[in-house]
């Protein structure tokens, strides 16, 4: 079965291979998929997110849900060389965590957004996507090409709203214990 056999695959092709949304391969905590196959996970203490390494890998969506936007700007990441498109999805099975919801999830970093996805936050209908849906192409950010992937708490979306975002161990924790420097 091609799920299978994804990580055996060199990193060229991966990048060149678009999945069908149900051979996205599930993660350890079977509410998600994998958001970025054969990304390296990487990040640092503290950070509003998971950093995921791969250059010009397709992005998924870890989970269905609605897609509140798709498109440049809404990171606070930008720099001369840096790509800034962004996605945002609401859940539509909240995810329970230590007492709170998890309600939506953001991808940062982005350097495309996938053919027939992008979407303004002001547009009048917001589509629908399924879990495994492409959503763009892992970009750079401070220099580093990489996908930022943040879960976000309580319908909070703000990205100033430190109360409401998991910092790096903790997405990392709920998407199933994953350690720096492996593959999901």
């Amino acid at each position: 079965m091609l799920v299978f056999a994804l990580p055996l695959l060199p990193l060229a092709l991966l990048a060149a291979l678009a999945l069908e949304p149900s051979a996205v391969p599930p993660l350890r905590n079977a509410h998600f998929r994998d958001p970025l196959v054969g990304g390296v996970l990487g990040g640092y203490a503290g950070d509003t997110g998971l950093d995921i390494g791969g250059m010009k890998l397709p992005v998924y969506a870890i989970a269905a849900g609605t897609l509140d936007y798709a498109e440049w700007g809404h990171t606070r990441w930008v720099g001369p060389k840096d790509t800034a498109y962004c996605a945002r999805i609401t859940l539509d099975e909240p995810v329970p965590y230590r007492g709170h919801l998890i309600t939506h999830v953001y991808y940062a970093h982005m350097s495309a957004v996938a053919e027939g996805m992008e979407q303004a936050e002001s547009a009048p209908v917001h589509r629908h996507v399924e879990a495994g849906a492409r959503l763009g192409t892992s970009g750079i950010a401070n220099g580093s090409w990489h996908l930022h992937l943040g879960l976000l708490l309580d319908g909070r979306v703000e990205q100033d709203d430190w109360d409401y975002i998991l910092r790096e161990d903790e997405v990392r924790a709920v998407l199933g214990g994953y350690l720096n420097g492996r593959r999901i």
